[in-house]
């Protein structure tokens, strides 16, 4: 992979993967069945882990169930603080300009949210990775920082994510699962070429 990864390339390299339609559709399934959909949150933990830690585009097998089930625990409080968090203060804070009467310009807040909260999530859930410890989760500067650097790159990878989230969303966890297998993969890769330049 080139030092700062290009989006189509990425993208094929995953789509290319041996197996792809069948772990992608697993994937799918569980994030369907509530408890069941942490395992999807270990997979994709645990894809998002070799991603740093090898820079492949790999996704791994569906094994070690117990392993995949504590993973999707990490993942589920990352993504709760970090994901889930932001877009409910933006929805908070575009409800009180509504009420203040700020009209269309209300909702400014939320529509951020809902493009930052996919980046802020990925930021640390690669900076859980890179140091497994839950204390790395309270250096939000850290996290932001790491959020805004390159952030023109992340632009496309959003609006993918966006495309996919929005389009599948009748299929919940069709669309969870595929939106976060996408911007893990391009965002990771981003976030990988970034360490190994320092």
């Amino acid at each position: 992979m080139r030092e700062k990864p290009i989006f189509e390339e990425v993208s094929k390299q995953l789509v290319c993967q041996p197996q792809f339609w069948i772990k992608w559709l697993i994937g799918g399934i569980l994030s369907f069945i509530p408890l069941f959909n942490v395992f999807a949150f270990g997979y994709l933990y645990r894809f998002s882990a070799q991603l740093r830690r090898t820079g492949e585009v790999s996704l791994p097998e569906w094994n070690d169930w117990k392993g995949l089930f504590i993973d999707g625990l990490k993942f589920g409080l990352i993504w709760l603080v970090y994901w889930l968090l932001p877009i409910f203060l933006g929805y908070v804070l575009s409800m009180l300009f509504d009420s203040l009467g700020f009209g269309a310009f209300a909702y400014l807040p939320l529509k951020a949210t809902f493009f930052m909260a996919p980046i802020l999530f990925c930021s640390a859930l690669y900076r859980f990775h890179m140091e497994p410890n839950f204390g790395v989760l309270l250096e939000v500067d850290y996290i932001t920082r790491m959020s805004r650097a390159g952030f023109g790159a992340y632009i496309l990878p959003i609006l993918v994510f966006s495309g996919i989230f929005f389009l599948t969303l009748p299929l919940y966890g069709i669309a969870f699962f595929s939106g976060f297998l996408s911007l893990i993969t391009q965002l990771s890769s981003r976030y990988r070429s970034f360490e190994l330049q320092k």
